[in-house]
């Protein structure tokens, strides 16, 4: 399966974007993809991720209690029931910087069956917080469900990841998720990515050029997952977060786009980490 640009301009990007819009706009006139209605926020529960917490050292609950800090909400879940597709998006963070120098974080094993390998400390605390309530939306918002895409920004990328593979070995719908994530980390040990490839076959990392998130946290102890395409979304020089924003993305895949295209316009950028 190629990568689908006008697929991924207009339905996963305005997905990934609505993460962040939901911590503000958490009910309609939220914009969401054509045909999709909202199920829910997906909502933090610290309750449901104390006893991980509770065996993690500080450093590594750091980007969980930065997530937690700026909202509860941490994405959302919609539903298009005339082609019984879900999607589960989840935001990133602001404080990019708590967590991305953390290059080497020691990869622990996979919460819900340490066999199928080892992930990052930090993301999978924050999948904790949230796991529960995103067994319980798909499951009870998204009845008869053929499809389930996964997407999220930065953090959320990560996430995602760890969502995905959730989803997929854990939740019992008999459905095998699909990814588009947009400047993510890599989440996994090698272990994890050979498990997470051989179980999910269309994973599309979007990736802008400059945009250093997607390089951490270092190889060999963490490997990628799926398969990067590159954009160019624009970078600016003496500021590295720039190419890390969520509409140089957009930009690096309007780009990709043949000049003769005549597929309808991109949802306006909203204002994202």
């Amino acid at each position: 399966m190629a990568l689908d640009i006008d697929f991924a301009i207009n339905v996963m990007y305005p997905a990934a974007n609505g993460a962040y819009l939901i911590m503000n706009v958490p009910q309609p006139p939220l914009q969401l993809p054509p045909g999709f209605t909202l199920v829910g926020p997906i909502m933090a529960d610290p309750a449901q991720a104390a006893h991980a917490m509770a065996q993690a050292q500080p450093d590594q609950q750091r980007i969980a209690n930065s997530m937690v800090s700026e909202s509860s909400i941490f994405g959302l879940i919609a539903w298009n029931a005339a082609t019984k597709t879900a999607i589960v998006a989840i935001r990133g963070t602001k404080t990019i910087w708590d967590w991305i120098g953390d290059f080497d974080a020691a990869p622990v094993p996979w919460f819900p069956d340490p066999t199928l390998g080892l992930v990052h400390m930090g993301f999978q605390l924050v999948y904790e917080h949230i796991c529960s309530n995103v067994r319980t939306l798909l499951k009870s918002g998204c009845q008869g469900v053929e499809q389930i895409w996964v997407t999220g920004h930065s953090l959320g990328g990560a996430v995602a990841i760890l969502a995905a593979f959730d989803i997929l070995k854990e939740v019992g719908l008999g459905v095998t998720p699909q990814l588009y994530t947009f400047a993510g980390p890599r989440a996994g040990a090698p272990d994890f990515a050979k498990n997470f490839d051989a179980g999910i076959n269309v994973c599309y990392r979007i990736v802008n050029f400059m945009d250093v998130v997607p390089q951490v946290p270092l190889p060999p102890l963490y490997l990628h997952v799926g398969q990067e395409v590159l954009v160019h979304g624009g970078f600016r020089p003496l500021d590295v977060t720039y190419a890390h924003h969520l509409t140089t993305y957009l930009s690096g895949l309007q780009n990709l786009k043949p000049a003769t295209s005549t597929a309808p316009p991109a949802p306006s950028p909203a204002a994202t980490p």
